[in-house]
């Protein structure tokens, strides 16, 4: 049978303007995006493994235990530039023979700007009671990657999909997917049953790739204050602005480079599918945490994080292009359309909250060695759709069965050598992914050089992970996936000084 080649014209009412507002629908990997830190911070908290949350006295680590900012004798300010590379090896793990492919990618930020003012109370019993400013860079999202190769199945296949399952051609991507005749419904006997060209033949292997540029960063303007009682106890307590900008390009394609007589796929030629994306919010948390020191060698911490409530709003630009002939085998005429959507949408989201204890030991003047743990449940992360009720139920049902608690465990140390610091940390960090034991290590170490007035601090942190990525994700269909390896290098050098 030949593809019907007429053009379809859809009329699109004002309810249409309505639901475009919710096509962006946001998923695990946003909630993710904005869950999960680093904390960078100084060069020192860097160096020895994020693990200051114990020690405190360190403008970065306040980010984790508020504590720390009442354990200063002095008052402070430091600046903390950065470098960033991000290595990505990709590659598809479908069809047979793909090889990987590389990217790098590199980003200067500012890890850490912050003053903290030391003031003394009249109490004896309170040493000191200090006021912080702090803003502290929690996540980097600037990243390449890019993968080619063959494999069976099509991005149409999860666009038809979403049509047969319900959706019908009212659904974001299945509108976009019907204009640009991607599926189709020619067949009056099959009236509301769609259909495309890759039925035709289900075993053909197509060319396949994506690229996808991403850039923005997490960072948290904190207010703190924090008191030391006797020495023995800090207690610390802080109020957050986090704020994030998020930007992405992903263009994926499919093409029947067959060189068989009407190629692999009658009728079907190439499909270009782009997304672009802009994210903007601002959020808000509190933190609360204490330090216990029982003798001179030994202290204990433990704080608490709120969730923090997102405000965020996305502008999007989807373009779906699809080429085909009318009829390959007897050489038609080439045709194609492009459907093309564009909007804004507004939304809400709501963080887990975060546990963290730790312990360190002071060895003399020599140095300390200090531990951190952190519990954080993934899984309840929660998308608020302001009237929009059944999307917020989906995307939040699949958040809740698809992430998990975690875990994470770091350990570093410092040692003196008279004004010298050495120090190393390494940490092991869980799989957020249900059914997932993969793990993402990093290793950090550093040098620092301190006086009475001021001091300098250089670190180097290497995190390495491997992620499975899918372009789209189908039911029935072949799954497409592609296995990332990301290796991510950062250079952090502070100074600071005491006045």
């Amino acid at each position: 049978m030949k593809r019907n080649s007429q053009i379809r014209i859809v009329v699109w009412s004002a309810v249409f303007s309505l639901m475009t507002m919710v096509a962006v629908a946001q998923n695990v990997g946003d909630a993710v995006r904005y869950s999960q830190f680093d904390y960078g911070g100084t060069a020192r908290n860097v160096g020895v493994g994020n693990t200051m949350g114990s020690i405190g006295a360190d403008l970065s680590a306040v980010v984790s235990n508020p504590a720390g900012l009442g354990m200063f004798r002095r008052s402070e300010y430091t600046v903390t530039p950065s470098l960033l590379s991000n290595n990505t090896s990709s590659r598809l793990l479908s069809g047979k023979g793909n090889t990987a492919t590389a990217d790098t990618r590199s980003a200067f930020n500012i890890h850490n700007f912050g003053v903290v003012f030391v003031t003394r109370p009249r109490s004896a019993k309170w040493t000191n009671l200090n006021f912080g400013i702090t803003i502290n860079h929690l996540a980097n999202y600037n990243r390449a990657f890019n993968f080619q190769g063959r494999s069976r199945g099509s991005l149409s296949q999860r666009f038809q999909e979403l049509a047969n399952g319900g959706e019908g051609i009212e659904g974001f991507e299945t509108s976009l997917a019907d204009e640009a005749s991607s599926i189709y419904d020619f067949d009056p006997a099959n009236d509301g049953i769609y259909e495309v060209d890759y039925d035709l033949n289900p075993k053909a292997n197509l060319l396949r790739g994506q690229t996808l540029f991403s850039r923005g960063s997490l960072s948290e303007v904190g207010f703190s204050i924090a008191g030391n009682y006797d020495d023995k106890l800090s207690i610390g307590f802080s109020m957050n602005l986090p704020t994030t900008t998020y930007s992405s390009e992903k263009i994926y394609t499919e093409k029947d480079d067959s060189l068989a007589a009407g190629g692999a796929v009658p009728y079907f030629t190439d499909l270009k599918y782009q997304e672009n994306l802009l994210t903007r919010g601002m959020g808000i948390n509190a933190k609360l945490g204490i330090i216990f020191k029982p003798n001179q060698n030994l202290r204990l911490s433990a704080a608490v994080h709120t969730p923090t409530v997102f405000a965020f709003n996305d502008d999007y630009t989807f373009t779906l292009d699809n080429n085909y002939f009318s009829d390959r085998r007897e050489q038609g005429d080439f045709l194609g359309k492009q459907a093309v959507r564009e909007g804004t949408f507004s939304y809400t989201q709501t963080t887990p909250w975060r546990i963290m204890g730790g312990a360190a030991l002071i060895i003399g003047k020599q140095g300390f060695i200090s531990t951190e743990i952190e519990h954080v449940n993934y899984s309840s992360n929660k998308f608020g759709y302001k009237d929009y009720q059944v999307a917020e139920v989906k995307v939040n049902g699949e958040i809740s069965n698809q992430l998990q608690s975690v875990t994470n465990v770091r350990i570093g140390g410092e040692l003196v050598f008279s004004e010298l610091r050495i120090r190393a940390g390494y940490g092991v960090l869980p799989s957020l992914f249900q059914n997932d034991d993969s793990r993402s290590t990093v290793v950090s170490a550093g040098i620092g050089y301190r006086k009475d007035d001021y001091f300098l601090d250089l670190a180097y942190r290497r995190t390495t992970t491997t992620e499975t990525y899918y372009p789209y994700l189908t039911t029935n269909a072949p799954l497409q996936e592609v296995e990332n390896k990301y290796t991510i290098g950062n250079v952090i050098f502070t100074l600071g000084v005491k006045f």
